[in-house]
């Protein structure tokens, strides 16, 4: 039995799980299945790691005609994993899915598919895929770089092969490009716009080295710090995902080319980033109102509710100051405290910062706040039955009305009015009908979902004002820039219940598929055009049906705007015209259960929606009473955007003149625009500017919702491939020839089965040896899948192609050929046994010959090595005696020789031993020479140093004796000053007690005259005069004794400051004379040292100098004798074998061998006495 065929199995659990076929029958299939402890650890291994088999019976009608997918292993079993996966021998969808799964384990996030790259969301960073240096090197390579071939083949798959790719073809093809990414939410399609958003900013700076540092441009830059914006306003928390964007993104990148002859050369190509511009597509509006209770409306309104006192204050402090979300009924409890990380508190904080970098601040920045706050309000309205009129409506809590009414600069009575009556206007007259409370509520709905609708269109005009190149690159004023779109949209959605949101966003990916289909066959056009195969072996399945049926004059789309306008239209009448109209549509479903369902096949699966509410959320336009009252408020966003439905500020292009017709009609306010017939026009504009650029796609996958890294669950991730169109494309790309093999392998592979002589090969030696490998593979297909032809209008279809470079197959063939190549090779085992036993018998007649031979030649090699022994014991015999008598002859010249030998060697030991002491007398006297001479030396050298030494002895002396007489004289100098001092403060000394002494004469004088005039009665002016004379005389003299006293004083102070530094300058001199003497000591016993030192290290030179001088002459003369000797003994060996060989005198034979046993054995002696002195 040949080898199993390791193939995939449909499992409801896993979608494709890995098994082995054993044997098939065209309609059931033996298999064997190993069975894996869950589904992240089934892997194609050939069930290495499985715990067990399980045999089965599978039924093949369930399989595409009938055959089982095959998997892309090994010979061992393991799985074949490639980056692209265009290179899978099978491919198809259990081969996609197990091909990203080895590859997400493997940790790497990027896969290609042709033009397609697949990221896989791996719920972690992976740094080191885009770091600088990556950067760089995707941008040298697929941009500024020329390489033979594809380029993309010399880099792994990567987000940047998609922006350089792009950046390549805008720069140097001149033609706009775009980067459609799609997947579900929480599959990093934002993350994956970011990523490719900073690369192409990069590529603009030309090549560059790999390098660390980090590269920022100011565009992006605004870009990126304006994604918040988009996000609070447009992104809201849902079951799968915590920050899920809940609208379409397509972002402009705006480059200006320059010249368009820069085209050519790159070293002066000029394509610089301008700026950018945003559009925007099909918000949900009605997550504004109602939301899951596990999910959150738009996280703005969570910000505003949550921002600081002062803040809520400044914008509406009557309603919300001291708010909290459970006082609005819009938004509710939240599931969650914080979003990525971050409270709604700082969120808001961090949105506000980013209004103002926009220039939204001041008055506009509470302009929108404000219309998001009366937004907030809308929700707390509430409405009652009039109790007079069941078909009227009355307000409920008029403080509510109030508030808003207030907030929105109205009158209260003009926003109930609104709000409760609805005028209606005919081509004559308008009259006014009153709302019911449910029909009054739901106005308030739609006046809160308009609104905010509205609010979010001016805030991405406000972006686009800020970063678009025409308003800010070189002063504004330009035009006509390049082109890189990158389109960030919802994927396909499927839902237990669907329902118009889900039909606008299937619809959109329909349009989106289409463009996709008709790109993917373009690439697979150039494939079959390069291998040289028909283009009219493509065969494949459009969605043009699909869109037909949505979009078609008789469609769901015409249906549905046509019951919106009929009076009281239905949801389920919509549904019953739909399906009566589109009955013969194959992508119609029909339910049987329920009247208001429908369903359609799309190119991603069967999806049934739910029409309830169709009709409703397709009426777009606002009452006429509502747009009245908004144009009264004092709110400019109400006031003067309610009606701008642009994304940005710049004119559009001027539409052509409209034909002349006859005098317009006058609208009835009953007949509007609606919601689908506004998105199919948003959409028609998105598809032909998509039209116009080149595109590339990158489909994001989420691959377990888990959001835990390494880990893929099948199901989801196989409903995801699917809905991004990704196995639709691999059908596309293998409709006729699903399979395919390089030549080479086919003809090695497949060998086995080729009849070569009912099909030989049309090869010639001409041919170069790609050619001649199809020639081969072309006979040897045709004579294996002979029984796989088809005959189709009278003409045999073969299941293969041979291209230039590979084989194609048809649906089965290559599985045939994987099937029957081992039974082929067991028809042909057959004659290789034949050979195999015929050459047995041969070769074992050859030994039973060969045997009998080698048993006669062995009798005969025995007799004769009998008889050789008899001969060769007599002549051992005679040899034996021969021997002996010469052994006793050796014996005897060997005493004799020893005899000498000794006698010799005693005589050369006395000899050496006389040379020996000679020498050593002779070395003694050269040594006491030596030492002789050394001591002279030596005392010369201590004369020199002794005479050196007294000189400086007596220069120190000298220098003492200056320094000591330098002292002397500076104390007999300070003893001069000092008894100068002394003399000088004596004379002061008795100066003052002479002044003291006249100073009390004085008084004494004073007092007797003033006795004098005491006993005087009156004193005459002369008197008077001298008595102040006398007092003037008096004062002086005291201040000139306290003048005497003062310097006394000082000069008392500066004799006890000479003293004492007298004192410290005798006792530094000692200090001195002494550290002088102890350096001196120690000057002298370190130049003994080192002269001693000195002398040792010259003695020792020498003498090492001489042992080594002594040991190479000894080494060399024994080495030369011992070499000498070594020769001799084999030449003595050499001349004794000869001798002994031709020789006929026995005696000179005997003397030669004494002799030359005597030259041994004196040899011997020496060397042993050579040893015995080394030792």
């Amino acid at each position: 039995m040949g080898k199993a065929a390791a193939v995939f199995l449909k499992d409801p659990e896993a979608a494709w799980i890995p098994a082995k076929l054993n044997n098939s029958n065209g309609k059931t299939a033996d298999v064997e299945i190993p069975i894996y402890p869950d589904e992240q650890s089934t892997v194609c291994d050939g069930g290495k790691s499985a715990s067990k088999w399980v045999e089965a019976e599978v039924d093949l009608s369930d399989y595409n005609k009938g055959v089982l997918p095959m998997q892309n292993v090994d010979e061992s079993g393991n799985a074949l994993c490639f980056a692209d996966m265009v290179e899978l021998p099978f491919l198809h969808e259990a081969a996609i899915l197990y091909n990203l799964k080895q590859r997400h384990l493997d940790d790497h996030p990027y896969t290609r598919t042709g033009d397609i790259i697949i990221a896989v969301n791996p719920f972690q960073w992976f740094t080191h895929i885009y770091t600088e240096k990556i950067r760089a090197q995707y941008a040298n390579t697929l941009v500024w770089e020329d390489h033979e071939g594809d380029a993309r083949k010399l880099v792994d798959p990567h987000v940047y092969e998609v922006s350089s790719l792009c950046y390549k073809g805008l720069a140097f093809g001149g033609g706009d490009q775009s980067i459609l990414v799609s997947g579900e939410s929480g599959a990093g399609k934002t993350e994956t716009v970011k990523i490719a958003m900073n690369h192409i900013a990069s590529v603009q700076r030309g090549k560059t080295e790999a390098s660390d540092e980090k590269f920022s441009d100011p565009v992006v830059d605004r870009v990126l710090e304006s994604n918040p914006l988009l996000e609070a306003f447009g992104n809201a928390k849902t079951r799968r995902n915590d920050n899920s964007s809940r609208f379409g993104k397509y972002t402009q990148l705006q480059f200006d080319q320059g010249e368009k002859s820069s085209f050519v050369d790159k070293s002066k190509m000029k394509c610089k980033l301008a700026g950018s511009k945003c559009d925007v597509y099909l918000l949900e509006k009605n997550r504004v109102t109602t939301h899951d209770p596990m999910e959150r409306t738009y996280h703005v309104f969570y910000q505003v509710i949550a921002a600081d006192e002062a803040s809520k204050k400044e914008i509406w402090s009557e309603g919300l100051s001291g708010k909290t979300n459970e006082d609005f009924q819009y938004v509710g409890t939240s599931p969650c405290e914080k979003i990525e990380g971050m409270t709604d508190a700082e969120h808001y904080q961090n949105t506000v910062k980013v209004l103002k970098g926009i220039g939204v601040d001041g008055d506009d920045l509470m302009t929108l706040l404000r219309a998001i706050s009366i937004v907030l309000q809308l929700g707390n309205l509430s409405f009652m039955k009039d109790p007079a009129d069941d078909d009227r409506s009355v307000v409920k809590d008029k403080t509510e009305f109030g508030k808003l009414a207030k907030l929105m600069g109205v009158t209260e009575q003009d926003l109930i009015d609104c709000l409760t009556e609805r005028t209606m206007k005919t081509r004559n007259e308008s009259y006014k009908v009153p709302l019911n409370a449910d029909v009054a509520r739901d106005t308030a709905d739609a006046f809160g979902k308009e609104i905010y609708s509205k609010t979010f269109l001016w805030l991405v005009r406000a972006i686009n004002d800020a970063t678009c190149a025409e308003n800010n690159y070189e002063g504004g004023g330009k035009s006509g820039f390049g082109i890189i779109g990158l389109l960030d949209i919802f994927g396909f959605e499927s839902f237990v219940r669907n329902r118009f949101e889900q039909l606008c966003i299937n619809y959109c990916n329909e349009k989106l598929q289409a463009k996709f289909t008709e790109d993917i066959f373009r690439s697979v056009q150039e494939e079959y055009e390069f291998e040289g195969i028909p283009l009219d072996e493509i065969k494949y399945d459009d969605n043009t049906d699909v869109l037909d049926l949505i979009e078609g004059k008789a469609g769901l789309n015409a249906m549905l705007n046509e019951e919106c306008v009929r009076p009281k239209g239905t949801d389920q009448a919509f549904v019953q015209k739909a399906l009566a109209a589109n009955k013969k549509s194959p992508c119609l479903i029909v339910s049987k259960m329920n009247r208001k369902e429908f369903g359609i096949h799309h190119y991603a699966g069967k999806v049934m929606y739910d029409s309830d509410g169709f009709v409703s959320s397709n009426q777009d336009s606002l009452p006429s009473d509502l747009i009245d009252c908004a144009l009264k408020s004092t709110n400019e966003i109400l006031s003067k955007h309610l009606n701008n439905e642009k994304c940005s500020n710049l004119a559009e292009a001027a539409a052509p003149a409209p034909s002349k017709k006859g005098p317009s009609r006058a609208k009835s306010n009953l007949v509007s625009a609606t919601v689908w017939t506004k998105y199919k026009s948003q959409l028609l504009k998105l598809m032909t500017m998509l039209k116009k650029t080149n595109s590339r796609y990158i489909r994001c996958i989420k691959p377990n919702t888990f959001k835990k890294p390494s880990i893929m669950q099948h199901v989801s991730t196989i409903e995801q491939l699917r809905c991004a169109g990704v196995v639709a494309a691999v059908t596309l790309s293998r409709s006729a020839f699903p399979n395919r093999l390089e030549n080479k392998t086919v003809r090695f592979k497949f060998s086995s089965m080729w009849d070569r002589g009912a099909y030989p090969t049309k090869a010639t030696a001409e041919m170069k040896a790609e050619e001649k490998l199809k020639c081969d593979c072309e006979a040897l297909l045709a004579s294996a899948l002979k029984p796989r032809e088809e005959i189709e209008d009278g003409k045999a279809v073969k299941a293969f192609v041979c291209g230039k470079t590979r084989s194609y197959f048809r649906m089965g063939a290559l599985e045939f050929l994987e099937a029957n190549r081992t039974k082929e090779m067991g028809s042909q085992s057959l004659h290789i046994q034949r050979y195999i036993r015929g050459w047995l018998i041969r070769r074992l007649t050859q030994m039973a010959e060969t045997k009998r031979r080698k048993g006669i030649a062995k009798i005969q090699k025995w007799y004769k090595d009998v008889s050789a022994k008899i001969k060769q014991n007599e002549e051992d015999k005679k040899a034996g005696l021969e021997k002996k008598k010469k052994q006793e002859m050796e014996r005897k010249a060997r005493e004799k020789a020893e005899a000498k030998a000794k006698a010799a060697r005693e005589a050369r030991e006395a000899k050496e031993k006389k040379e020996r002491e000679e020498r050593e007398r002779r070395e003694k006297e050269e040594q006491e020479e030596l030492e002789r001479k050394e001591r002279e030396a030596f005392e010369k050298r201590k004369k020199k140093e002794k005479e050196a030494k007294e000189k400086f002895e007596k220069d120190k002396e000298k220098k003492i004796k200056k320094f000591k007489k330098g002292i002397k004289e500076q104390e007999k100098e300070l003893d001069k000053k000092e008894k100068k001092w002394e003399r000088e403060l004596e004379s002061l000394e008795a100066e003052a007690v002479k002044a003291e002494e006249e100073r009390d004469a004085v008084l004494e004088e004073i007092a007797k005259e003033e006795a004098k005039i005491a006993s005087i009665p009156t004193l005459s002016d002369k008197e008077k005069k001298k008595l102040t004379d006398s007092t003037e005389i008096i004062a002086y003299l005291r201040k000139e004794n306290k003048k005497l006293r003062n310097s006394t004083t000082q000069l008392r102070k500066d004799f006890d400051t000479m003293q004492e530094n007298n004192k410290r300058l005798l006792e530094a001199n000692a200090y001195a004379g002494a550290s002088f003497e102890a350096l001196n000591e120690q000057s002298k016993n370190n130049n003994r040292n080192n002269s001693k030192l000195m002398q040792n290290l010259e003695k020792y030179k020498k003498q090492n100098s001489k042992l080594n001088e002594d040991l190479r002459m000894r080494q060399g003369y024994y080495d030369a004798e011992a070499e000498i000797r070594v020769n001799y003994q084999k030449a003595m060996a050499e001349i004794m074998e000869m001798i002994q060989d031709q020789c006929d005198d026995a005696q000179l034979t005997e003397d030669i061998l004494v002799l030359a046993l005597e030259c041994e054995s004196e040899a011997k002696s020496e060397l042993e006495a050579a040893e015995a002195r080394q030792k």
